[in-house]
């Protein structure tokens, strides 16, 4: 069985004002702010076809931001009887989508009679739905949508989220002002993508074997964008925005990794819902208990989808191809899943917002050859405890470095080597070497280095690139920091962890690892 590894493994950064701009060969290379772009830097050759982006609040918000051009606007109006418009959404929606749209026509334009059964059966279904839904969630404190976002200070941080392509280097950064700035390598300069429906997004996701199209996770629904790149054709960029009933806000969207279907959740809504895009109509996943949704997961290969509530449950549905779905039903003895993802072999890493705080791993790859099944470690239906995320400081002084607490964001790179997690109460990224064997899921963690800032920088969100095309490059990962810097840290050659020595022992631990059997499969 692993060994837990607890955050007080790690050595602790320098005490300077340099920051931790990489890893060379297994060990942490340190950068001042003038040198960023210092080519001389052994860290700046692998990272020398990425966009240099930095954020500031003077450039938020201003006169250069591109026009967009609704899809509607691109047409002339044709005004249809109201027969006809009530017919075209039964077609598309149903028969409860038709009484609504009867509901809100005008009376006479389809009878007295037909519109008074309308607003009765509406108010009917208004009255279910009230009884049968999760209550609306707070603007702020534990429940809300800035408690939610995998951003650490998602309310006041000037970059929210950020998404990369996984075909091609284009970054997709969402900022403050609400709208959405697109980097590439492609191009000079940004394309800025604004929308009057595009408000408080909080996540973004690239459609995969498409090169344009993004979903944004919104206040009032799911924006999908068509982005055109280039000076001469951002005005050209137009969305669509996908909405359902109580489906608001949306705080999760994610394409399938064959990119034909997008899923979005909204801790307001029972129903996970699943869009056919091009049809604009989206088929509601209903399941009892829990609560909302807070955010969804798709499994590298696609064939498993996490959902997890805003409470104490957590499903994982089986999405493969040729089978009906079907779903699993977990829990976590205290709060809810607080962030999660999915690495190579099906293998899901998640950590509830449970004190003391540990990153679990759960294996949900059938393995064939564990017939007896009686070890724990080897059983694919057991989470077991990964890492101790109890909080600890590295010094006795109360402005010094402290690690750990509850984890904001989970991220893992898609070679499985490197793992990543950002922390709510700490101003350093944690980032681990991980080992995947061949049958029991994860052989070894290692703790690698802890990512520091400059002075008075804090990391608000991170991901990994998904496109790595450079010699010796393993992985790279992409972190917005506070001050609206974006720093792209490789992780270059050298399959060995930093081993630390001589790190002074933390204080204020209270070391308590949970077993796996506070984890329950239902």
């Amino acid at each position: 069985m692993l060994k837990v590894p607890s955050l007080h493994d790690f050595e602790p950064p320098p005490e300077d004002g340099k920051a931790t701009a990489g890893i060379i060969e297994g060990k942490s290379v340190f950068c001042e702010r003038r040198c960023l772009q210092d080519e001389t830097q052994p860290f700046f050759r692998y990272i020398r076809g990425c966009p240099d982006v930095n954020v500031t609040p003077e450039t938020l918000a201003t006169r250069e931001s591109a026009r967009t051009i609704a899809a509607a606007d691109l047409f002339l109006t044709v005004e249809d009887s109201a027969f006809k418009k009530i017919a075209n959404v039964w077609r598309e929606k149903g028969t409860v989508g038709a009484i609504r749209a009867a509901a809100g026509e005008d009376p006479e334009r389809i009878s007295r009679v037909v519109h008074w059964v309308a607003t009765r059966i509406t108010s009917i279904l208004d009255f279910v739905e009230r009884k049968t839904s999760y209550e609306g969630i707070p603007s702020v404190g534990s429940g809300s949508v800035a408690d939610i976002a995998g951003t650490r200070d998602w309310t006041t941080a000037l970059i929210r989220c950020l998404a990369w392509h996984p075909h091609c280097v284009r970054l997709a950064l969402a900022t403050r002002d609400d709208r959405i700035r697109i980097y590439s390598s492609e191009i000079q300069g940004v394309a800025v993508l604004r929308h009057s429906a595009q408000k408080s997004v909080c996540s973004m996701s690239w459609r995969p074997n498409a090169g344009r199209e993004l979903a944004a996770a919104c206040g009032s629904g799911v924006l999908v964008w068509t982005v055109e790149l280039g000076a001469a054709s951002n005005s050209l960029s137009h969305a669509i925005l996908l909405r359902q009933r109580n489906h608001a806000p949306v705080t999760s969207v994610n394409w399938h990794p064959q990119g034909d279907l997008l899923v979005s959740c909204s801790p307001n809504d029972f129903n996970m819902i699943v869009w056919d895009v091009a049809k604009e109509v989206g088929v509601p996943l209903r399941r009892v208990g829990g609560g909302g949704l807070c955010f969804t997961k798709w499994s590298i290969c696609g064939s498993k989808l996490l959902a997890a509530t805003c409470r104490n449950v957590f499903r994982v549905w089986n999405t493969g191809s040729g089978n009906p779905w079907s779903v699993e039903r977990w829990t976590v003895p205290n709060g809810r899943v607080a962030a999660a993802c999915f690495g190579p072999h099906q293998i899901l890493l998640f950590a509830s917002t449970e004190d003391p705080a540990t990153l679990f791993s759960l294996s949900l790859q059938d393995n064939v050859f564990n017939v007896k099944g009686d070890s724990p470690a080897n059983d694919p239906k057991a989470a077991i405890p990964l890492i101790d995320l109890t909080r600890v400081s590295f010094t006795d002084d109360e402005a010094g470095l402290t690690v750990g607490g509850r984890v904001v964001a989970i991220e893992w790179d898609p070679t499985g080597q490197y793992l990543a997690l950002l922390f709510q109460d700490s101003s350093v990224v944690a980032i681990y070497r991980t080992e995947i064997g061949t049958l029991f899921g994860l052989n070894e963690v290692r703790p690698m280095c802890l990512v520091k800032g400059f002075p008075g920088e804090n990391p608000n969100c991170l991901q990994f690139h998904q496109n790595i095309d450079t010699d010796r490059l393993i992985a790279c990962l992409t972190i917005a920091w506070s001050s609206g810097r974006v720093q792209q840290f490789p992780i270059v050659g050298g399959n060995k962890s930093v081993t630390p020595k001589g790190a002074p022992r933390p204080l204020n631990t209270n070391v308590s690892s949970p077993g796996f059997n506070n984890y329950t499969f239902l």
